[in-house]
């Protein structure tokens, strides 16, 4: 039998926004978006290092479809969990200040928030 779709018309599809200016990001968004556009599944996208450039009013980035989210307890668990899986971007290298976390405390903190943002 062969397995269900995963995509389907009113299906949603969380990915990273496909002008994020990380190649990796936007290349899940821009496979999302076709993926999406092939099912019918609707597309929420989310921004993560458009934050580091983007200004209010920027007109690269779609604001007028941007949504804020609110995260119920438990989503904020399970995103602090997330961010502690990966101790070798949040966690100082060595002793040097050269070999300081990859993520500086800022980005955390912006991750930590008790909402996302999504271009709906």
């Amino acid at each position: 039998m062969p397995a269900p779709a995963r995509l389907t018309p009113g299906r949603w599809c969380l990915a990273t926004w496909r002008g994020d200016g990380h190649p990796d990001h936007e290349s899940v968004g821009r496979a999302a978006a076709a993926a999406c556009a092939a099912t019918g599944a609707r597309l929420l996208e989310y921004p993560i290092w458009a934050w580091h450039w983007a200004r209010p009013g920027d007109d690269r980035v779609p604001w007028d479809r941007a949504r804020r989210i609110d995260l119920p307890g438990a989503a904020r668990q399970a995103k602090e969990a997330a961010i502690q899986a990966f101790p070798s971007q949040i966690a100082d290298l060595g002793p040097d200040p050269a070999d300081a976390a990859i993520l500086p405390p800022h980005v955390l903190a912006r991750f930590r928030r008790p909402f996302e943002v999504v271009f709906a």
